[in-house]
């Protein structure tokens, strides 16, 4: 009897227990790197990266960090289902000149999470720089 018991707990537990998330979603970049080229100073500029989820789930992005606060990403909020499509923007804020470098990580429910995205560009030095200092 009590080995009759210990079945049905154990079954019970097993039956009852939260499904684990499965992480094989694939987060897939169409490109993942962007040159702006030249950009006038104190202007914005703005890209897409597009990617597919090519994974068995639904994808999930959790977090997009970017290398520092000139650039702003927006990403979609909702899961991505499996073979859909969808895009990550990214603003990047020409407030001082000169080249820029900048990364962004992408951290999502995959086993190849985070992903990096890189843009780069040059910001015009203006034809006064003095009095743009002032």
């Amino acid at each position: 009897m009590n080995k009759q018991i210990t079945i049905l707990i154990l079954f019970l537990f097993v039956a009852c227990s939260p499904a684990v998330p499965r992480n094989d979603a694939s987060l897939s970049f169409s490109n993942n790197k962007h040159d702006f080229g030249t950009i006038s100073l104190k202007n914005e500029a703005t890209f897409s990266f597009e990617f597919i989820n090519h994974g068995k789930t639904p994808l999930v992005i959790n977090e997009v960090k970017t290398s520092c606060g000139c650039t702003v990403p927006d990403w979609p909020k909702k899961p991505i289902k499996p073979g859909k499509k969808g895009e990550i923007k990214i603003k990047y804020d020409a407030a001082f000149p000169g080249v820029f470098h900048k990364t962004i990580e992408v951290f999502y429910n995959g086993k190849d999470s985070p992903q990096t995205l890189n843009i780069k560009g040059e910001v015009e030095y203006p034809d006064d720089l003095e009095a743009t200092i002032k």
